[in-house]
């Protein structure tokens, strides 16, 4: 089952939401609740699991087809900085949701904005 915690880090102020998703195939169901966080945070989503990290810089959701694309940045680039190259070799890149590995578990963190 998917849950909610919610958890206030100690020595900041930065508030997370933490979505849990029991596999990449459960991915594809996500796309609303990404949309939402882009709309009302507008912070960068880190994910991790059962694989490599990512992060998740944006989402597109379409809400009559349930299809979504997810806007990654891959952290473990360690080339120049050269943006032409990292969007050309894609390291950042829309993805679809055959992106995510269908058996791993995969856990959002999702930094909330103060109020």
């Amino acid at each position: 089952t998917k849950q909610w915690y919610q958890r206030r880090v100690r020595g900041t102020t930065a508030e997370h939401r933490i979505q849990f998703v029991s596999s990449g195939e459960d991915m594809s169901m996500q796309g609303g609740l990404l949309s939402h966080h882009f709309r009302t945070q507008g912070t960068p989503v880190m994910i991790g699991g059962g694989v490599l990290a990512h992060t998740i810089l944006g989402v597109s959701y379409d809400t009559v087809t349930g299809d979504t694309k997810f806007l990654i940045l891959d952290p473990h680039y360690t080339g120049k900085e050269d943006i032409a190259t990292i969007i050309k070799e894609g390291w950042r890149a829309w993805k679809t949701d055959n992106f995510w590995v269908k058996t791993a578990h995969y856990n959002m963190c999702m930094p909330q904005r103060p109020a």
